[in-house]
């Protein structure tokens, strides 16, 4: 059993998901960067997180999962999909993080806390998108 649900999950999908992922990464950074003295903080990464979603969506769909469902309802299910990740992920994160820094009286500023915080929201969220994804949102 554990071995079929390994394979399920750790195939040629999720390689490609993590490069798409990356990728898009990397483009949203450097965009935020670049639009951040004409946007602003949450401007810039508002305009660069949905420009990154649509070429997550394109990509996701065709590449990592070869989805054949309708386009308009995997859309949707990926918005969902990426809702949801982003606020447990995060919400469960900025929780987490500072309260074991706190549990744990690790000398830590609270700005590095944050930090840590947004990388640990950032793993729990690609873990949930990619299920979300090859589960629900690109389904037939």
């Amino acid at each position: 059993m554990i071995k079929k649900l390994f394979a399920f999950f750790f195939d040629r999908s999720l390689l490609i998901f993590l490069i798409i992922g990356g990728l898009n990464t990397i483009v949203s950074m450097v965009g935020s960067q670049l639009l951040l003295s004409s946007l602003g903080y949450w401007g810039s990464t508002a305009l660069m997180f949905t420009l990154c979603s649509i070429l997550s969506f394109i990509f996701n769909r065709k590449y990592s999962f070869q989805s054949t469902a309708p386009l308009l309802g995997s859309a949707v299910r990926f918005a969902i999909v990426i809702a949801v990740c982003y606020l447990v992920s995060f919400g469960i994160s900025d929780l987490l993080v500072p309260w074991a820094v706190g549990a744990f009286a690790w000398p830590i500023p609270d700005e590095w806390v944050t930090r840590i915080a947004m990388l640990v929201a950032q793993v729990i969220f690609t873990g949930m998108n990619y299920i979300g994804q090859r589960l629900w949102a690109f389904k037939s």
